[in-house]
């Protein structure tokens, strides 16, 4: 299963690569919304996780994107350290299968991960 993480914090994309790499996994990563859509499209991944806040392109923006024009049937998880309702719903009304709150707790990273591509 190829999962495609997307997030401006290094740190971020090296801890969620460490969690999820080895568990029948191929994690690829981005560090803005631009490279998302060009992994995506020549990697065609099983799952996309994005941050929401990004300079650029905001995850939602890239969201809209990939659920209009490339990958509507992909899940997508997004996440923020913004986890406020508004931020939410934004994101499932916009094609999300589901939310992360930050910082990421691992052990429902990957629950969720799983309920995605089950």
């Amino acid at each position: 299963m190829k999962i495609l993480v997307v997030d401006d914090d290094p740190l971020t994309l090296t801890a969620i690569a460490h969690c999820l790499s080895g568990k029948d996994m191929e994690v690829i990563t981005a560090e803005n919304g631009f490279d998302a859509i060009k992994y995506a499209q020549e990697m065609s991944p099983d799952l996309i996780i994005c941050d929401i806040l990004m300079p650029d392109m905001s995850g939602l923006s890239l969201l809209c994107l990939l659920k209009q024009f490339y990958f509507d049937k992909v899940p997508v998880i997004m996440m923020s350290s913004l986890d406020k309702a508004d931020m939410i719903m934004a994101s499932l009304g916009l094609g999300a299968e589901d939310f992360l709150s930050k910082p990421i707790d691992f052990g429902k990273l990957s629950e969720r991960v799983r309920s995605c591509v089950g």
